[in-house]
């Protein structure tokens, strides 16, 4: 993709190349009481989660994690970073995410797009 089309398509979405999204894949494991995925935010629009790893990753909003306590789970790839594994866009959540796994690690990666 060309770089003035990046650029259009920053304009598009997001109101410019300076408010463009960041985001770093979060390694999510076994530790007690979950990984922190997004902390929360008052200014969030929207935020998607994906598994790119190769372990089921147990989700719990505003909470600690738990393989009894959750609101849901995104489910694994066959391969890491294989695009099959399970996604979740949520528009209206602002509170923060934290996630754990089973057994192993796996990787979430994170888009989170907020306000002015």
């Amino acid at each position: 993709m060309s770089e003035a089309r990046t650029t259009d398509i920053l304009e598009d979405q997001f109101g410019g190349t300076d408010k463009a999204p960041t985001a770093a894949p979060v390694t999510v494991n076994t530790t007690v009481g979950g990984i922190e995925i997004a902390a929360a935010s008052a200014t969030r629009k929207s935020i998607t989660l994906q598994n790119c790893g190769t372990e089921p990753c147990i989700i719990r909003l505003g909470g600690d994690p738990s393989t009894a306590a959750y609101n849901f789970v995104l489910s694994d790839g066959t391969a890491a970073r294989d695009g099959l594994g399970a996604s979740i866009t949520l528009d209206t959540w602002k509170g923060a995410i934290k996630g754990i796994t089973a057994a192993n690690s796996t990787v979430i990666a994170v888009l989170d797009i907020l306000e002015d």
